[in-house]
């Protein structure tokens, strides 16, 4: 049972949805939240992840980040936590269904269609259903896209009407809604859309060895299916489970460290042949999640210290990025975090590239240097010179 419901804008710090369900918190909780967020990250510096859970005067305040969103609830009860987590993400999921895609403008765009959901989703703070096709018959509002999708949308129109192969998809999100309960017509092309999404965690040694790297990945399929059709997906058969005995080693290629399904998946041919039958509802799901562990990564990282001969105090920390995947390939958000020693005293950073698209700043409250790059084209080297200052003693005898 939950009391309230709000998404928050974390740049501006807006309340852009809110809903109070049982009216036995305090209605100016989003701003206390904010406050505990910020006294959060004040102490433990900001690109340190939070606690999911803050407790402000006996209120449970459970939130998470989706597409640079807060969606937040709060309660005063023992709730499940995986239960309300669940919730919060089904919601976010269902805005981009409803409205086409997720983000701070589409948000504000589509308030009355996004108060109208809440209102299906949850009564008097009990959570009902949070499915799409259970709810596209009961919501009229029409959804607003926002001047950027709607280019896009016009953009994919005028493609189709000169006979364009649309068969591949460039990354970026479909930003088109699934459903549209009055204009039954519209969106009457039989589509779907996959993505496979990974993100990888990496650990270097000062030498540039791997430490150890880890990939996880999802395979998303958004639904433009008008009946309730079968899609088959079938993976590389050089893909194994870690318990395969026949596949323990490095010739058969990627081995899996474990993976799950949606509900909507038959996988009792994925151990035999690779083989996923998938019933999608309308709407957005993550068909595959998994998890790989091995040393072969796309990229390489050679780090390089050097002394200063004229500065005894100062060192030059030189960090190279060598991407080994293909030309057209972009890898996206990547982030380089340089621990430093406990005895620095300043830090300057240097692009030795000069490329733009890309950012360094020292964190003092942890010591490390938090280089971003934007887009990492495949094919190439990106370079990073960190100045350290560093406190000097002196030692007498």
């Amino acid at each position: 049972m939950i009391s309230q419901f709000f998404i928050l804008s974390p740049q501006r710090g807006d309340t852009l949805i809110f809903r109070d369900y049982r009216h036995d918190t305090p209605r100016d909780t989003s701003d206390l939240f904010l406050d505990k967020l910020k006294t959060w990250h004040k102490e433990h510096g900001p690109d340190q992840d939070p606690p999911p859970i803050f407790n402000v005067d006996g209120v449970q305040i459970l939130f998470t980040n989706i597409q640079g969103l807060y969606f937040v609830c709060t309660t005063k009860f023992n709730v499940s936590t995986f239960m309300t987590f669940e919730l919060l993400d089904r919601i976010a999921s269902l805005i981009r269904d409803f409205c086409g895609i997720l983000s701070e403008e589409c948000v504000r765009l589509n308030s009355s269609l996004i108060y109208e959901l809440l209102d299906e989703v949850i009564d008097y703070g009990y959570p009902q259903t949070t499915s799409t096709d259970q709810l596209k018959s009961v919501i009229y509002e029409e959804p607003v896209l926002a001047k950027k999708e709607n280019i896009i949308i016009d953009s994919i129109t005028k493609l189709r009407a000169h006979g364009t192969n649309l068969g591949v998809s460039s990354n970026k999100p479909i930003s088109k809604p699934i459903v549209n309960s009055h204009d039954e017509g519209r969106y009457k092309q039989n589509e779907v859309f996959i993505d496979i999404i990974e993100r990888i965690v990496a650990f270097f040694a000062s030498d540039g060895m791997t430490i150890h790297s880890e990939i996880n990945g999802s395979i998303q399929i958004k639904s433009y299916l008008q009946d309730n059709s079968e899609i088959r997906i079938t993976l590389s058969s050089n893909m194994a489970h870690g318990r395969d005995t026949y596949n323990s080693d490095d010739r058969f290629g990627i081995m899996f460290n474990d993976y799950k399904f949606h509900e909507s998946v038959d996988s009792s041919d994925f151990e035999g042949h690779r083989q996923m039958i998938i019933f999608p509802p309308e709407g957005e799901i993550t068909a595959m999640i998994y998890r790989i562990s091995g040393d072969n990564l796309p990229f390489r990282i050679f780090p390089q210290i050097l002394d200063v001969p004229e500065s005894p105090n100062k060192i030059d920390i030189i960090i190279r990025i060598r991407t080994d995947f293909p030309e057209d390939k972009i890898a996206t958000k990547c982030t380089v975090i340089v621990p430093l020693p406990h005895i620095t005293q300043s830090v300057s950073n240097e692009h030795l590239d000069g490329f733009a698209d890309q950012s360094a700043r020292y964190d003092s409250r942890v010591r490390k240097v938090f280089w971003t790059i934007n887009k990492l084209k495949g094919g190439t080297e990106q370079s990073l010179k960190i100045k350290v200052g560093l406190i000097f003693f002196w030692f007498y005898h």
